[in-house]
């Protein structure tokens, strides 16, 4: 009988304890939610973002720009883009290395557009003339210098 309350009492204070909790805040941007509004009022009167850093290091709070930027981004909801690399809409030959060591390139075909209609026969491509690099440093010859 004794080990069915002692099991019933840390039940207990564990429900209690449970109850009890209160999660620690979350520590991405701990010194600037105390001061949102005022960040949100400078900037909304078209403060710049190192006027906004300077008034905080008046008061000991010192972040970047960059963070009071996203901490703005954040706040107001905005989805901030991450950056994304140039692409052209040339695709490169892939180069399959053959069992004799010399490089052949493989023509990567193009995506199919949706916008574009299809032709009715697959595309020819033309045969490359340039001489394909292989792999390695480029080295300059010497007699063009």
């Amino acid at each position: 009988m004794s080990e069915h309350a002692d099991i019933a009492a840390r039940t207990q204070r564990f429900n209690e304890a449970a109850r009890a909790f209160t999660p620690s805040p979350p520590k991405r941007y701990a010194k600037l939610k105390p001061m949102k509004e005022g960040i949100v009022e400078l900037r909304e009167k078209g403060a710049s973002l190192r006027l906004i850093r300077e008034l905080l290091a008046t008061v000991d709070v010192s972040v970047s720009i960059d963070t009071i930027g996203r901490f703005l981004a954040q706040v107001s909801g905005e989805i901030t883009a991450s950056r994304r690399t140039k692409q052209s809409g040339n695709k490169r030959n892939a180069v399959r290395r053959a069992n004799d060591g010399q490089s052949t390139p493989v023509p990567i075909p193009a995506e199919p557009s949706s916008s574009t209609p299809q032709p009715a026969s697959p595309r020819q491509i033309p045969p490359q003339t340039e001489r394909i690099r292989t792999r390695g440093p480029r080295v300059t010859d010497p007699r063009n210098l």
